[in-house]
């Protein structure tokens, strides 16, 4: 680390200087709709980009031409100044109504709000999210069958027993399933919104919940559905209540230690096909697969954390230059918005990401859409693969400028519906995760959880505009 610092470009620094000075501002004005956002935004541009550079070796850029690297940072400071720009106006348009309603009631908000959920709409909603779960789990029965106790309790098999049958293309009646999956990982995670939110009985039922169907997602190997599950119950743990300040800040030590340490295990065990079980167990087959899967992440050294994504914005802009990957204009975003229509309805929907894995090198595959592995182009890249090394970073800011405002209406809305502070924490969480591509395969949670707001609203008639929910007490003025 401290010889890659030593290596350090000017606009590395002044990248770094700007995080801090933006950091400073939003905490500053901390009552702003729009800073919780902004700060999850900085944050994920922090992991993914400062965070790649910062625990990679000097030699994972030596393949880069000069300039490379820099090119890289002055376009995360360019990314950050326009997302900054955009953010206030942006949030003012989408918070001026809720902002307007719930103006008696910030008086004494001053940092956190001792709001929770009612107990006539935890009878309504808990329930529910049991239902559904339980609705899963039982087509996980059909598909897992005799290994199903593996669906409560991975390691009771040393390969991954799936809940629900997926396929990469998406292929015949794939995106039921495909739905089914989004639908679970947001009932998983409304379980840690309701055990923080709640009281007495109900907690405990939500901590019984998360014992039940969490592991099923700890002992896989994505990492950004373990984050998905525990950040939205984080966030309701910083964000609401009379905690104390030092409790909130051991509570998040605590979950970083743990979630770090369980991601570098993760490396170990990724491809290959084992589980995270595989821990635990010593047959010779999984000792093979374990080996395997810890020889490519020796090779891909485990220490970077698979991020990355400063990387994949240098491998762009070096395409891009050199001509072997010429921007889509928009091709990949569209790709991106029409992904959720079923390819057996639309078999020639365009495919995400594949133009850009071949020119990364993972073509010639004898499948039928031409590359063995797709790979992230990052919040950024993402944007200069659509429009080009200049204007593909403004057209990114403007997307998570667009999102971030929506988060801060959600935000303002908190006092009228606790469901929608629900969803705003859901969104807070996925934010992290959009920082390896903005895509619906990330935001699917989020997307199903605000049709199903929608759908109750309609049907009880309390929208956010009619619906008063006060805090059970008075909001008390933090030192």
């Amino acid at each position: 680390m401290i010889e890659q610092l030593g290596q350090a470009p000017f606009s590395f620094w002044l990248h770094l200087l700007l995080l801090v000075i933006l950091f400073v501002e939003a905490v500053r004005k901390w009552q702003a709709p729009w800073t919780k956002p902004a700060l999850a935004v900085y944050g994920t541009v922090t992991f993914w980009y400062t965070g790649d550079y910062v625990f990679s070796r000097p030699i994972d850029y030596q393949g880069f031409e000069p300039g490379v690297v820099s090119l890289a940072f002055f376009q995360i400071c360019f990314f950050l100044l326009t997302f900054r720009a955009l953010i206030t106006p942006l949030s003012a348009r989408f918070c001026a109504k809720p902002l307007q309603m719930a103006r008696p009631m910030l008086a004494g908000d001053r940092r956190f709000i001792p709001l929770e959920f009612p107990p006539r709409l935890l009878k309504i909603i808990l329930p529910l999210l049991i239902l559904g779960w339980v609705v899963i789990f039982g087509v996980g029965l059909t598909t897992a069958k005799e290994l199903w106790p593996a669906l409560i309790w991975p390691p009771l098999h040393p390969k991954k027993v799936g809940m629900y049958p997926l396929t990469g293309l998406g292929g015949g009646a794939s995106f039921i399933f495909n739905a089914i999956a989004y639908l679970h990982l947001l009932i998983c995670s409304l379980f840690g919104v309701v055990a923080v939110m709640s009281r007495g009985p109900v907690r405990w039922i939500a901590v019984v919940l998360i014992a039940v169907t969490w592991p099923y997602f700890w002992y896989d190997a994505i990492r950004s559905k373990m984050l998905a599950l525990i950040l939205p119950g984080l966030g309701a743990f910083l964000l609401t209540g009379n905690r104390s300040i030092k409790l909130r800040v051991t509570v998040v030590v605590l979950c970083g230690i743990f979630v770090v340490g369980w991601f570098g295990r993760v490396m170990l065990f990724r491809g290959g096909g084992a589980n995270l079980a595989a821990f635990s167990e010593s047959t010779a087959v999984v000792e093979d697969e374990v080996a395997e899967a810890q020889g490519e992440a020796q090779r891909r050294r485990e220490s970077r954390l698979g991020l990355d994504m400063l990387k994949e914005l240098c491998w762009i802009n070096t395409f891009i230059e050199s001509g072997r990957y010429r921007p889509t204009w928009g091709g990949r975003y569209l790709a991106e918005l029409v992904n959720p229509i079923p390819r057996s309805i639309w078999p020639g929907k365009p495919m995400v990401g594949i133009d850009y894995a071949i020119a990364r090198g993972f073509g010639g595959s004898r499948r039928e859409h031409g590359a063995y592995a797709t790979v992230a182009t990052g919040m950024i890249g993402q944007g200069c693969v659509n429009f080009g090394r200049f204007f593909g970073v403004p057209a990114a800011a403007l997307l998570f400028a667009l999102w971030a405002a929506f988060l801060s209406r959600l935000w303002c809305q908190r006092f009228f519906s606790p469901l929608r502070l629900a969803l705003f924490l859901i969104g807070m969480g996925l934010t992290l995760n959009t920082g390896r591509d903005f895509t619906l395969l990330v935001l699917f949670p989020f997307l199903f959880g605000y049709l199903a707001i929608l759908l109750y609203e309609s049907m009880t008639g309390k929208k956010p505009a009619k619906a008063m929910v006060r805090p059970l007490e008075q909001p008390a003025r933090m030192k």
